[in-house]
This record gives C-alpha cells, structure tokens and sequence, in this order.
C-alpha cells in the first residue's frame, strides 16, 4: 500500500505553489549612463556590468548601488538585489525607493517574517503597504493582508499592486469571479503593470485555461522581452502539460536575461524532478538554498526530490520546515506522511496527517495514507475502515481494493482479501501492480501454483518489466526450482542489466547456492555498465566483509562515497562501516569532512556522535548529540543518545531528564521506556523498573518486551521462579531461540529442569537445522563439567555460523577447561566480534589469567567489572587476577564485593577463591 508521488502530478503541484507565493568615459557618472542606456535596449548583462564597474571606482556610489540591486532584481537575482539595496540604505540614497527594493528582494527570497519585521520602520507609501500585503498572504494572515492592501488603496485609488492584491485575496477565499475582476480593474489602472498581467496569466491558470493563461503572459513579454518571470510561467504551463522539451526551451529563454535567478534555478530544477532527473535538481535546489535557505517552494520541491533519492532524513527536516510556514497545505503533508512511512515512521506519519483527516474528508489518498500508517502500527481493522471510506470516494481506482485486500487478509478475512484483489484487476486487467499483489498474497499463502498463474496472464502486456520476471523468480524458489528461478531473475537483469534491484536478484541466488564469487562477478558486470552504481559498490563491500576482506570491504565503501562527495548517504554508509569494524577513531575523522558538508544532517549527526561515544570522547558525543536533538527536535532518539553518554558520565539525574523529554516527544517510545526502566535499576528502584515493564505489557500487548522486561527483572531481582511465566508469555509472542533460552534457564533456576528439556526438546524437533538446540545442550555440557562433549557440539555450531559469537565464547571457555591450546586464539576472536561485551572480555581476561599472562588480562577483566559492576562471577575473576598480580589487598577488597551476592557465594567457584585467598 506503498503512497506513490508521481512527477508530473507533483511538478503540478509545485508549480502552483511556486507561483502563488566597451566605454566612451570611464568615470562613475559615464558608467552609469552606459549602463541605463544599455537597460533600454535591453543589454542587462551589460548593464550589469557597467554598473559593476561603477562600483569599482566608486564603492560607495549610492545610485549605483540601487541600480544595480534593482536590475538583479529584474534578473531574478534577489539575494544580490538584497545586499545592493542594503548598501544603498547604508549611504541614503533616496531612503523611500531604496526601502522598496529591500522590501521587494525579501518579498522575492520568500522569508516573509523578516521582510514585515524590517519594514515595519520603512515609510508606509502605498507601494510599501503593497508589498507588506503580499508577505502577509505568503504567511496566510489573511485578515491582515487585506488590511494593508485597502490602506494603500485610501492612499491612491490607481495602486494596480494594491488592487492585484486585492484579486489574490479573492482567489484564495475562492471567489474567482471577484478575483478576476479586480486584476481587470488593476490592468485598466495601470496597463503595463507586470504585476497584475503576470496574476492574469495566474489566475486563468488556475481556471484551468491554460492557452489563455499562456496569452497572458504573452501580454507580458510584448512589455519586456527580458522578462524571465513571463518565460518561466510558460515553462510551468508546459511542465503542467507534460510538453517538457517546451518547457525547457522556455527555461533557455530565461536564462538569457536571468541564467542564476532564483525561480530560473527553481523552475530547471522542477523540470529535472519531471523528468526523472533527481540529481540535477537536487543540484539546482542546494544552489538555492545557499542563498536563499527558507524559500518555501524550494524546500517543498527539494522534500520531493529527497524523497525520491531515499535521502528521507534530510527530506523530513525540510517539509517540517515548510509546513511551519504553510500549514494548510495539504499536499506538503502528504509528502511528509508519505516519507515519515517509509522511515517506518507510522505513529509521525499518523500525527502529521492528522489535521486533514478531520471532518468530512475528500481526499482518498488522504486516507490510503492514513490506512498505511494503521497497518504499520499493527491496526488493519482501522486501515480496513479508512480503505472502505476511500473506495468509496473512488469506487474505480484499483489501488485502493489492492490496499484493502492486505488488510482483510492481515485481519485473518482471506476470502475477502482475495475478492478485493482480484476486483482490483477486474477493475485494470492490465495492472502490474494488482496482479503482482495477488501473486504475492498466494505466495504468502504457500499456493505457488496460482501465483504463477496470475503472473503469466501479465507475459502479454508486461513481459518486458523485469519486475513480473523477479517476482516469478521469488515463486519458483518457494518451490525449490532453483533452476527456474535463476532463468526468471537472469531474465530480469536481461531487461534491465544496470538496475541494481534486478540484478541483486540473481545475486543473492549465487550466494544462497554458496557461489560467493559468482554474485561478486554480478555486481561487478553491473558497475561495467554503470561504473557509479553506489549499491553495487555497496553490495561488494558487503561481501568482502562477509569474506573477512575488511581491506577490500573499506576499499569499496569508500570507493561509494566517493562517487559524489556531497551524496549524504554513500558517507554515512562508510561511517557506519569504520564503526562496525571498531575503528571510531577513522569514523571520527571521515564524519568530521562529512559534517563540512552536511552540518545539520540528522544521519551524519549520529554517526559522528556514536563514534565520538565509541572513542571515549564523552563531551564530543554529548555536544554532537545536542546538535541532532536541534536538527532534529521531534525525534526522541536524539535525547536517548545524550541519555547514555550522561550515563557513561554517572550522571543519572541528566539522564533522566533526557529519558523524560524523550517520552513527551512519543509517550509509547519502547527504546525510551526501556532506558527509563534500566535507569530506576541503576538508581536502586526495582519496582519503577517493573511498573514500566507492566506499562508496555499493556500498551505493547502483541509484542513480547514488556514481557521479556518483566522477567530480566525477576531474574536480577534473584527469583527465577517468578520469571518464567513473562518469559514464557514473550516466546509465545515471538518464537526467537533468545527468549526460549531466558525461558529455559529460568525454569532450571526453579528447580523445574523437566519441563526446560521438553521446552527445547520440541524446539529441536520443529527447527532440526537451527544451531540453537546445538547451543542449548553445550550450555548443559558445560554445565555439567562434559567439556568434550560441549567441543563437538560448539564446533558444529560455528561449522554453520563461524561468527556465533556466544558460541566462540563458549567454545573458548571449554577448550580452557579441557586444556586445549586453542581457548585463547578462540576468546580474542569472540572479543574482536562482541567489543565491549563484558561476559565475553570477562572469558578472555579469566583465560589470559589461567595462562599467567596477568598483564594483558587485568585491564580487560577491570573494563568487564566497570561495565557489569553487579557480575559477581566477573568480580571475582578480577579479584583472581589482582591476586596473582600479587595486589592482595585490592583482590580482597573486589572479593569480598562479589561474595555480597548470596547465589555467587554459594557455587564452587567462589568457594575455590576464598580458599586461594586464605
């Protein structure tokens, strides 16, 4: 039930929005008379230059000044008319005009705000009203707005600004008639007023009479050839029309007078978003926002664009920025909806959507995305409700039914999914993707056979979309035909042999089928013919570190972020990657070039802070994370980063704090209720620790961690007994052999070791190859002293999962026990694998310490003890290796902590210590 922006219906969208909101002398004087007499034939390059060159002899010509701001202005260039029109002020000249060229550059730059509040000081001159009525509409103060322009009107009559202004207020209350009439009284006042003729063309646009709309600002380029605004509108009317060569040719015309303009960048880059061109108008969008970061049509355009290109982060920031400024648009919500959904983001997507979806709702697609956020969170009955609204609305349009089939199938009503999917192809036979969602229903449902079925009626109309041949390919591997699936998915990469998702495909076949170097050759045959491919590069680089080829691995990733050094993602991918493999000091450094570049990005704010934090550099982590709590202030995962540097600093009371602003963000945050409830452990208060677990019990009823919480609790708190039934209840929700683990050993700690052996008993009969059961019966080995048995039953473990590393952990204590050479190569692997684990850095110090390499051995044994202070066992083997270090009295004092848990106290191991200290 994915939400589909399409680009033309967007560029629509967009566009409307953009639219409503050699010298005779040398001297200064002779230089400006070039240059006006180079205006009127309508030279501006020329002028400009001559204007430039006034400058350089004279910087503080004030004439020069405003001329020059006001022909950047007619060159769309308002940044430039912004800073000529300050200086202009700063020397006095003519105050009056030079207050409306500053007015109108901030008018023109979008930041409305900042244009009332300077020129609240200004002259009030009916021009001046005019404009402040202008940035009142662009921040929907409508009552206001009208205030101004009717001030200016009881001032002079004939304003056309005034009265153009007047017929914008009336097209926004929708009274197009009344709108229409009052641009006419505008251009009766005033003829050549570009103003007015340009809302003409802007209004009968709105109309939906394009050729006339056309008219109109043809009218306009009979005033002024020159006129970039009137060639623009054109290239809107065409991109609108889908006659994009049209447009650009309109755009080539603009760029004559204004080639660096602001709407000429915006309106190039609405035409690359149109044709499918992300980058460059991604491009097109940061040159904007250099000068001009708040124009609000360019921030819309570039949410699009970022969410087009996955850049969802930054695409969130903007639209959230954008929305402040219009919030009764409804198309920006959507946008935002739609990108908060794909960042699996439902509960955001639900509350953004939430001031449209009030009253009598209109839009389908309003409520297909409300639908989409229900069945993320869980809810297929109010999806379901929400769909039967929008079928309704649109009782035609396929995707609705193919949305409401997964969620009746979801709310368990098979034949009444069934029937909406195959009404949805009855409504378009030829509908790819109805047919492909009724393939994978019956895919799901085991039913291979009318899976392929409903695929081959599609060989006709869409045997050339590589998506019908991938999706036959996922069929026939649920029924083992590997043969058939490789032809299928070699078919795909047939059509489209440099689509990353087609080719990646027959990838992951080679590698199912153990031909690791087959899929290497894939992706590399892909950057043949696409040597930028980014997920290719990717790909290789996951694969080399599959392979344990960390240098290639590096090799790749940063080939990656390389390809185009400002791409966001590549970087933080490479990021990510010096993390994973524990070098925070490499990711430090990559991440600082990153931020030059994307200082505010909520991505690279948290990598750079996880590296920071990995590295020791504690107040360098806090202040990164501080920034992305600003970047991004909704998102709780900002303030549950600060939370665990203030814990790493013992600031607990901080801690909290950010744990609580956590929650007023998202009050069902599971991570946040989580920390909250590890925080009351810390702070010695068990039973807000359990209120928190029965909490998300409640609220998180189909989902085992208020469960699991509830048992890890009883289990520290020393009552195993009263841990198995939350334990049990969590593996009943989720079937994972983690939970089954806590559940069995919980019931051997209560004395009830018949029923943990039945429990995993059956597990092993349901899951024959699964290596848990493997691991289970080496715990109990262990457990009882059968080291060999637990050697065989590890290795056959790791001979499937080389990386377990439980299963490294386990197998290095045991060949310690059994005397086998290998323990301490074994342990350090673990180690290298788990980081700052401390039951594994635990077993490597113990083994270094049994070894008499007590050196090595102490510092990891005392990380161990620091990191689980309330470990007894680890204590006690720090305590052991103080001992040998010949430190009695610091082994002692460690010792006699460790001996303060009772269960401790009572095995043989701390039994055997005390008699080592006597």
């Amino acid at each position: 039930m994915a939400y589909r922006v399409t680009r033309l219906a967007v560029a629509a969208t967009l566009a409307a929005s953009a639219l409503l909101a050699g010298c005779k002398s040398d001297t200064p004087e002779s230089l400006l008379a070039d240059a006006k007499q180079l205006q009127q034939k309508g030279d501006r390059k020329g002028a400009q230059i001559q204007l430039k060159n006034a400058l350089a002899k004279d910087p503080n010509n004030g004439e020069a000044r405003y001329q020059l701001g006001k022909l950047s202005l007619q060159m769309g260039d308002a940044v430039s008319a912004e800073k000529e029109a300050r200086r202009a002020l700063e020397l006095k000249y003519q105050p009056p005009e030079s207050e409306l060229l500053l007015a109108e550059a901030l008018l023109r730059l979008g930041d409305m705000q900042k244009m009332l509040d300077e020129t609240e000081k200004f002259q009030q001159s009916p021009a001046m009203l005019a404009f402040r009525g202008e940035a009142l509409i662009g921040l929907r103060k409508l009552d206001e707005a009208k205030k101004q322009f009717q001030s200016a009107l009881d001032a002079e009559p004939n304003s056309a600004d005034a009265l153009t202004g007047m017929a914008r207020l009336a097209a926004i209350g929708n009274d197009l008639e009344g709108a229409r009439a009052l641009t006419e009284q505008a251009i009766a006042k005033d003829a050549s007023n570009i103003n007015a003729l340009t809302f003409k063309g802007e209004l009968l646009r709105a109309q939906s009479k394009p050729e006339e709309a056309r008219a109109a600002f043809a009218e306009v380029l009979k005033l002024d050839p020159t006129n970039s605004g009137a060639n623009l509108e054109q290239a809107y009317l065409d991109i609108v029309a889908g006659k994009l060569d049209s447009a650009q040719a309109a755009i080539n015309a603009a760029k004559k007078s204004a080639p660096r303009s602001l709407t000429t960048l915006y309106t190039q880059a609405l035409l690359d978003y149109s044709r499918g061109n992300y980058k460059a108008a991604r491009d097109n969008l940061q040159a904007i926002a250099k000068g001009a970061p708040n124009h609000p049509p360019s921030l819309l355009l570039s949410g699009a664009v970022d969410f087009q290109l996955g850049t969802l982060k930054q695409g969130e920031a903007k639209l959230r920025t954008y929305l402040d400024k219009d919030p009764g648009n409804a198309f920006a919500r959507k946008l935002l909806a739609a990108t908060l959904l794909r960042t699996n983001n439902p509960a955001d997507a639900l509350k953004v959507l939430e001031p449209t979806l009030k009253g009598q709702v209109s839009d389908g697609s309003l409520l297909e995305l409300a639908a989409q956020g229900n069945m993320l969170l869980r809810e297929p009955g109010k999806a379901a409700a929400l769909l039967e609204q929008a079928i309704a609305l649109n009782p035609k349009r396929a995707p609705g039914y193919i949305a409401l089939g997964g969620a009746r199938i979801a709310l368990g009503e098979r034949d009444k999914g069934l029937a909406m999917l195959n009404k949805a192809l009855e409504l378009e036979p030829d509908s790819l993707p109805a047919a492909t969602a009724l393939a994978r229903t019956y895919l799901a449902m085991g039913n291979a056979e009318q899976a392929l079925a409903v695929l081959a009626k599609q060989d006709a109309r869409h045997g050339k979309e590589p998506e019908l041949h991938v999706l036959r390919g996922h069929v026939l591997l649920s029924k083992q035909d590997k043969a058939g699936a490789r032809a299928a998915f070699s078919k795909a990469v047939e059509l489209a042999p440099t689509s990353y998702a087609t080719v990646v495909t027959l990838a992951q076949l080679e590698i199912m089928e153990q031909k690791p170097e087959a899929a290497r050759q894939h992706m590399l045959k892909l950057l043949e013919k696409d040597k930028d491919n980014v997920s290719a590069m990717t790909a290789l680089g996951q694969m080399a570190e599959r392979a344990k080829q960390r240098d290639e691995a590096a090799q790749w990733l940063e080939k990656a972020a390389t390809v185009d050094p400002d791409a966001l993602l590549p970087a933080v991918r490479l990021g990510a990657y010096y993390l994973q493999s524990r070098q925070p000091a490499k990711a430090v450094e990559h991440m600082r070039k990153v931020l030059l570049v994307h200082p505010a990005a909520p991505l690279a704010l948290e990598v750079m802070g996880r590296a920071q934090q990995m590295s020791g550099d504690l107040p360098g982590a806090s202040e990164t994370y501080s920034k992305l709590a600003g970047a991004a202030p909704k998102a709780p995962q900002a303030q549950l980063y600060l939370a665990s540097v203030q814990v790493q600093k013992k600031d607990l009371p901080g801690a909290q704090a950010s744990v609580k602003k956590a929650l007023s963000l998202d009050p069902d945050s599971v991570p946040a209720q989580l920390m909250q409830a590890d925080l009351a452990v810390m702070q010695g208060k068990p039973d807000e620790a359990l209120a928190v677990a029965r909490k998300l019990q409640k609220t998180q009823a189909k989902l085992p961690v208020g469960f699991l919480l509830e048992g890890d609790l009883q289990v520290q708190a020393g009552k195993p007994a009263q841990a198995v039934a939350p334990y049990q209840q969590a593996f009943t929700l989720a079937a994972r052999p983690e939970l089954l683990l806590k559940l069995t050993t919980a019931l051997r700690a209560a004395n009830r070791a018949a029923e943990a052996d039945a429990q995993m008993a059956s597990w092993r009969k349901a899951h024959p190859d699964e290596p848990f059961g493997l691991m289970y019966a080496a715990e109990q080995n262990i457990a009882a002293k059968q080291y060999k048995a637990a050697i065989g039953q590890l290795e056959s473990v790791l001979a499937k999962a080389p990386d377990n590393v439980l299963a490294l952990n386990n197998l290095a204590w045991s060949y310690q026990q059994d005397k086998d050479k290998r323990a301490l190569a074994t342990a350090e692997k673990a180690q290298q694998l788990a980081g700052d684990n401390p039951t594994i850095m635990d077993t490597l110090g113990w083994i270094l310490a049994e070894q008499n390499q007590v050196e090595r051995a102490l510092p990891i044994l005392k990380k161990a003890s620091d990191l689980a202070p309330k470990a007894a066992d680890i204590r006690g083997h720090y305590a052991a290796a103080l001992w040998k270090k010949g430190d009695k009295a610091a082994a002692r004092k460690e010792l006699q902590a460790a001996l303060a848990d009772t269960r401790f106290a009572q095995t043989d191991e701390a039994r055997n210590l005390q008699k080592q200290f006597e």
